[in-house]
């Protein structure tokens, strides 16, 4: 009898050793996954048409100018905003074991072209991937703002779900000072067929003066007869 029940508790500890080792290994892969709801606050773009600066002429004169102009860029959309979100243990229909509100979120932010973005073969951009984006983007590797000028830095090493990535192209989104490499971190990534924008969460002072959880750069081609938007879908790695 005794017997019995001893072997009784060893079932129970080896059904629950084997729950335990299923749960953590649903953590330990998790990737990435498409956000619930994103709202539009607030979109706009620098306003270049201003009234021109006038030289007078005279005939018989040759005249040194300076000229500074600003335009606006028809290969970048920005994104920027704040990320709330709650960590949930929960079954297949939605019924909530318990969960853990997220106050100060870290992980990542990613944004792409595809709504299937195959994370299990996520790694860092190639400079093929990197040469098929610019040609999307109608760009020429020259430009001031193409990809590969903008990505030119070298990303933080960051896990995507449980894909360790390091030495991507990278970027920085500029703070309230411009430019700058301490804070919103961006990486250029690909699963292969798509380019995967991402950006790191970290909650800081932004471009202009207000604190954000991230700001992301993606491409966008806006050249003439290309003006029409192009959707992005977003995808978040809560840690």
């Amino acid at each position: 009898m005794e017997g019995g029940k001893n072997m009784s508790e060893f079932r129970k500890a080896i059904i629950a050793l084997l729950i335990v080792s299923a749960l953590a290994a649903v953590f330990v892969s998790a990737e990435p996954f498409g956000v619930d709801e994103t709202y539009q606050v607030n979109s706009t773009r620098y306003n270049a048409t201003v009234t021109p600066s006038a030289i007078n002429a005279q005939a018989g004169n040759v005249t040194e100018l300076e000229i500074n102009a600003t335009a606006v860029t028809t290969s970048w959309q920005g994104y920027y905003g704040n990320v709330t979100g709650t960590l949930i243990l929960a079954d297949s229909a939605g019924n909530n074991f318990y969960d853990w509100n997220v106050s100060t979120p870290s992980g990542e932010v990613y944004a792409s072209r595809s709504n299937a973005v195959t994370w299990s073969s996520i790694a860092c951009a190639s400079n093929a991937n990197v040469s098929v984006e610019e040609t999307y983007l109608g760009q020429t590797t020259d430009d001031p703002d193409s990809v590969n000028n903008t990505f030119s830095g070298i990303a933080p090493d960051f896990d995507v779900g449980s894909v360790s990535l390091s030495g991507c192209y990278g970027t920085n989104a500029y703070d309230d000072t411009g430019a700058q490499t301490t804070d919103f971190h961006q990486a250029l990534l690909s699963d292969g067929p798509n380019i995967v924008y991402s950006t790191l969460l970290n909650s800081s002072v932004g471009f202009n003066s207000q604190t954000w959880d991230f700001q992301l750069l993606v491409g966008e081609n806006g050249k003439v007869g290309n003006e029409a938007a192009t959707p992005y879908y977003f995808y978040v790695e809560l840690q």
